[in-house]
């Protein structure tokens, strides 16, 4: 085949590869995408290829290899340049100030929140809940399985976690595409219930979609020149599916994304509308995203001393704790995470609060435990049950800080709670229940007098009532130092102090117990079989 012929041939080839190439990943068409950047190195040099193929010895005898090969690597050489000297090394203070924030003080300005909304159904808990759910409705489960997504958001300023359902296979895509997707998953993240919310029009553009109704590839050929990465799944507050796409600019040459406005695309119509950070819609809940929040905060922490204090001098160096958490609060979704010294002294300096919409951030100077302590604490409290700490969220009760998490058992399903004093973290309160911590903290906590502790056994002791049956549920609270255990005997909570038997540990379900309780089922009397 001549070489003319060949060309004919292999171009076209090209041609389709690079054209399926972007189709699958969909590069942003703009020289700031590292992607289209990667892209256009790799298309130059398959160009070259084919032309060395063709005529191999033309280039050699003309020397035009040199001037072919010049192209890719002028323009790698040309962006190394540039990132370097748009690098930490010369810019270590302008990447310090990426993010403003705000020092306060945590006894007069850190937000309090509601005790009875406080979410402690994480994203694993919540994924289980929503499999489980799906799994009981025989018509979805053969055709839709929930996506892992699963998006922490406020709805009327109450916290839940959304997910879309997404196509089983790819033949339960072939099966119902026409008819979309349709419902959604809600989870309550105070009290862990899980809606399978009906839609009146069916989603038809989604991250299970193949074709061009897939969420990134529907927004590409929309806007082709956008930065942006994977949009989130949010509904509004009347319950309408969307999802939310952050565009972004490089800051410093080809290198640090910020955040310039939002897409938000209707997942049922397709349709489309650009907002600026300064118009986009109130219920909007994810804007910037938690690794970015994260590494300007470390960017803060790491070189507000500038380059070389950040690794020698290390003088005020700090970074965020191994771990992050979300705190709903008006009406909005907060970052929260600890601060504290490189030196992994196991010990915060601080907190940090950063708004998920506005990237208005706050600085509250608190020494205390750093969470990995706490959750170590707060297992140790139950220590028998072999609980899994998830990780804390911090809440301010009587002006101090605590952490607050669940405890999950193997199956990974919440079994107690548990509130862990940040600045003493060896004080811990355990509870099957959220208001029995609160109620714990705040009434039973306090030392009463020796008078009144003789008046309330005299009178319970004269109304003591007979108890016997089998052990149901069990479970235990650290209450003012001692160890109380609670009992679930024919429906009935029963409990009883660590001092009534030191064999009280080793109580099992199923065990048969007997003894003489007072009028609040407090065991005064316990016999063990």
């Amino acid at each position: 085949m001549k070489t003319k012929n060949k060309r004919f041939v292999l171009y076209p080839m090209l041609l389709i590869i690079s054209l399926v190439v972007f189709y699958i990943y969909t590069p942003a068409l703009n020289i700031q995408s590292q992607e289209f950047r990667f892209y256009l190195i790799i298309f130059t040099l398959a160009v070259i290829g084919i032309e060395f193929l063709m005529d191999g010895q033309y280039f050699y005898r003309k020397k035009l290899k040199y001037g072919a090969l010049a192209l890719p690597i002028l323009l790698v050489i040309v962006i190394a340049i540039g990132n370097l000297f748009n690098g930490v090394i010369f810019r270590s203070t302008d990447y310090a100030n990426l993010i403003d924030v705000e020092e306060k003080n945590f006894q007069e300005d850190f937000p309090s929140m509601d005790e009875s909304s406080i979410p402690l159904m994480d994203k694993d808990t919540a994924q289980r809940l929503g499999d489980r759910r799906i799994g009981s409705i025989s018509e979805l489960v053969s055709q839709f399985v929930p996506a892992d997504t699963y998006t922490q958001i406020n709805i009327d300023n109450d916290p839940y976690r959304v997910t879309p359902l997404q196509y089983a296979s790819f033949v339960r895509w072939l099966n119902n595409r026409s008819e979309g997707i349709p419902n959604y998953l809600k989870v309550d993240m105070v009290t862990g219930e899980v809606e399978v919310e009906d839609l009146e029009e069916n989603i038809k553009y989604s991250d299970s979609e193949m074709l061009n109704r897939n969420v990134k590839r529907h927004l590409r050929f929309k806007y082709p020149t956008k930065l942006f990465e994977d949009p989130d799944f949010e509904v509004d507050d009347e319950g309408h599916p969307y999802y939310i796409a952050t565009t972004y600019e490089n800051v410093f040459w080809f290198t640090q994304l910020e955040p310039t406005g939002l897409i938000v695309l209707d997942a049922v119509t397709g349709e489309t509308k650009e907002y600026t950070l300064e118009t986009m819609p109130t219920w909007v809940d994810r804007v910037y995203s938690s690794d970015l929040i994260l590494q300007q905060l470390n960017y803060r922490g790491q070189y507000s001393g500038g380059f070389f204090n950040a690794y020698f001098g290390k003088r005020g160096v700090n970074r965020t704790t191994d771990g992050y958490n979300y705190i709903p609060m008006n009406d909005d979704v907060y970052l929260y995470t600890g601060v504290t010294s490189v030196n992994n002294d196991a010990s915060n300096i601080g907190f940090y609060l950063v708004n998920m919409r506005t990237k208005a951030a706050e600085f509250y100077p608190v020494t205390s435990a750093d969470e990995i302590s706490a959750m170590d604490s707060a297992e140790g409290a139950l220590q028998q049950m072999r609980f899994e700490s998830t990780f804390p969220l911090l809440i301010s009760l009587n002006d101090r800080p605590y952490y607050i998490s669940s405890l999950k058992d193997d199956s990974g399903l919440v079994r107690s709670y548990a509130l862990v004093d940040a600045q003493d973290y060896q004080k811990v309160i355990t509870s099957d229940t959220v208001d029995g911590l609160i109620t714990q903290l705040n009434g039973k906590t306090e030392t009463d007098s020796d008078d009144a502790e003789e008046e309330i056994v005299e009178v319970v002791d004269e109304n003591l009532n007979e108890v016997s049956g089998q052990v149901e549920n069990i479970s235990q609270a650290v209450v003012s130092g001692n160890t109380i255990y609670y009992f679930m005997i024919d429906g009935s909570i029963y409990k009883a102090d660590i001092t009534l038997d030191d064999a009280l540990p080793f109580i099992e379900e199923g065990q048969v117990i007997e003894g003489e309780a007072n009028e609040d089922n407090e065991f005064k009397m316990i016999i063990l079989d």
